[in-house]
């Protein structure tokens, strides 16, 4: 009669062992390229944000330099510059028909007048959401709409966000100056000069990748207006209405018991963008 074969319960051991040794390494495997996707899915993402935020700063440089185009043909009837503009994977829009600004002259009581009611236009380049990137950023000017300081820029860079987007525009707010000249019909006479720098010439375009334009200085033209005002007064106020925005400067005035003669300036710029082509 067969023996029947006997179970070595000793040899268990050894085969369990031998089954988890490959089931330990494939677990480490399996870790080990969790932790790799991970950390080339992190390092990717740090990359993008990298990258975006130099593609930001490059922006930020080329409108600024764009600024200084500008600047440097200003107040010259005639004068222009060819800029080159990078790529940085967005785009830039003109568009002149943006920023309708209105002025008036007032004593805050009864005299009151507008003398400018015009778009003054703005430049704009889009690009893709940073994490480097805040809103309502000047890069140059600030907040006012409207200055009485020589020292102070006209010219507005501005970084917002609009939609999904970033933008970073240029723009210009007018300046306001007083001086006292003499007199006149025995009341002393007071020039006001109003500065406005408009884009409002400009192509309505956009632009993708790099391009160039032509920055030039189209002319400047003078309105005078003069006010004859018949009771003492110390100050009037000029106001800004900027798309239903309002901001005011108020400017020093000479009078005596006659009242004064006011002689109000406005000099406009007009600079215009538009294609240079290649």
């Amino acid at each position: 009669m067969a023996k029947r074969g006997r179970i070595n319960i000793s040899a268990f051991p050894y085969s369990r062992k031998a089954i988890a040794l490959p089931v330990t390494f494939l677990m480490l495997f399996v870790s080990l390229l969790i932790l790799i996707t991970a950390t080339y899915y992190f390092s990717m993402m740090r990359i993008s944000a990298k990258t975006l935020a130099l593609k930001t700063t490059g922006v930020q440089q080329e409108m600024l330099s764009l600024e200084e185009t500008a600047n440097f043909v200003t107040w010259s009837p005639g004068a222009y510059q060819i800029y080159k503009f990078g790529d940085f994977g967005g785009q830039l829009k003109v568009m002149p028909g943006a920023k309708h600004l209105a002025l008036n002259i007032t004593d805050d009581s009864s005299f009151y007048n507008v003398f400018f009611n015009s778009s003054i236009g703005k430049a704009y380049y889009e690009v893709p959401p940073s994490e480097e990137i805040f809103d309502d950023v000047y890069l140059k000017g600030d907040s006012r709409l409207i200055v009485n300081q020589s020292s102070s820029t006209m010219a507005q860079l501005q970084i917002s966000k609009s939609s999904e987007r970033y933008e970073i525009a240029l723009s210009y707010r007018p300046l306001a100056s007083a001086t006292v000249t003499g007199s006149s019909d025995g009341k002393p006479a007071n020039n006001l000069r109003v500065y406005i720098v408009s884009l409002n010439a400009s192509e309505s375009l956009t632009r993708l990748g790099s391009f160039r334009l032509k920055v030039s200085c189209l002319r400047v033209t003078s309105v005078t207006r003069t006010y004859n005002l018949t009771s003492p007064i110390t100050r009037l106020s000029i106001k800004a209405n900027l798309d239903g925005v309002i901001d005011d400067v108020s400017l020093p005035i000479s009078s005596n018991s006659q009242g004064a003669v006011i002689n109000l300036e406005t000099i406009v710029c007009e600079i215009k963008l538009e294609d240079a082509g290649w």
